[in-house]
């Protein structure tokens, strides 16, 4: 009769399996990286690593799973100490603004979640994941600035599912602009930061 294994001894090699692939990923791309580069990495076999994972795809998800999870967690603790929409809009501003630009482990994993994000696009169920991850989040400021108008801190004129899109287009496109050397990325968002909530309260 086999040793039994204890669930944290699986969880634990799990998010060893987890973080190879996500190195592996930064470097190579997640396109470009196999599960073969993921077994030399972790030094598990692809049989062990097919126990937990049926793809790399699944590797991802996981992460972005548990990624998300902790983001709810945070945004909504935080929320719920905040008394007005707008110091809420303006701690979803700051998370982006205190980012690190010189950490490249962080840099490499953005550009893995914009590459994925495209590879969803050829995949339906992985797009519905996707978007059902970012839909949440399109909720949560929506509903921030409907607070905001409600308590006459914002404009109530302006489309707040609209508002809530266009912070998120802010964000992405800002973090897809840190791939070019010399990028001013603090100088643009606290610009935009500016402009955008001006315009709620127009």
């Amino acid at each position: 009769m086999p040793p039994s294994v204890s669930e944290k001894y699986k969880e634990e090699k799990k998010r060893n399996i987890i973080n190879s692939a996500l190195i592996c990923f930064a470097e190579k791309g997640f396109e470009t990286a196999t599960i073969d580069d993921i077994v030399v990495h972790s030094g598990f076999s692809k049989g062990t690593i097919y126990n937990y994972f049926s793809s790399k795809d699944e590797i991802y998800l996981e992460v972005l799973h548990t990624a998300t999870k902790n983001d709810i967690d945070v945004i909504t603790n935080k929320f719920s100490v905040l008394r007005t929409a707008l110091s809420k809009i303006n701690y979803l501003f700051d998370l982006y603004l205190n980012i690190d630009l010189n950490n490249q482990k962080r840099l490499g994993f953005t550009v893995v979640f914009y590459e994925f994000t495209l590879h969803c696009t050829r995949e339906k169920k992985l797009l519905e994941l996707l978007t059902k991850r970012r839909n949440f989040f399109i909720h949560l400021i929506s509903e921030a600035i409907k607070e905001g108008q409600a308590s006459g801190e914002f404009n109530k004129n302006i489309q707040a599912d609209t508002y809530s899109h266009l912070f998120w287009t802010i964000i992405d496109g800002i973090n897809l602009q840190v791939v070019y050397k010399g990028f001013p990325y603090y100088d643009v968002l606290r610009e935009m930061k500016e402009a955008y909530i001006e315009k709620l309260k127009n």
